[in-house]
Formats: C-alpha cells, sequence, structure tokens
C-alpha cells in the first residue's frame, strides 16, 4: 500500500507521509485499518487524529524502492 497521510498528536504537532509505502496482506484495507497499521509501524505514542490523503495498491516489483 502506498499512501499520504497525516498523524496529530495529542500533545501538539503532527508528521505528514507522502508516497509512504506499507506492506498489507490481501489487495485492500479499510482506510481505518490502515491508520492503525500507520500508527502502530512507526510507534507513535500520543497519536490522536489520522487522515488518510491518497491509498493505492502497489504490488511488488510496481515501485522503485532503492
Amino acid at each position: 500500500m502506498k499512501f499520504d497521510a497525516r498523524v496529530d498528536f495529542t500533545n501538539g504537532g503532527y508528521v505528514e507521509a507522502k508516497d509512504f509505502l506499507l506492506d498489507i496482506e490481501g489487495d485492500s484495507i479499510a482506510p481505518e485499518r490502515l491508520a492503525e497499521m500507520i500508527v502502530s509501524a512507526m510507534n507513535l505514542l500520543r497519536a490522536g487524529p489520522v487522515t488518510i490523503n491518497a491509498m493505492r495498491v502497489v504490488r511488488r516489483g510496481e515501485h522503485q524502492d532503492g
């Protein structure tokens, strides 16, 4: 899954992700589940609202990861 998102923190500030790549199982995921995975995968303490601005499934080999 490739996505753009913003995580606001309960104690102020935020972090944004642009074209972030996260492995998921299957061909789709609900935005709410993706938000949970972002917070968990990045170990974000005091995470508040997560806004998903864009998301698309990218299969292995369809992207360049360096």
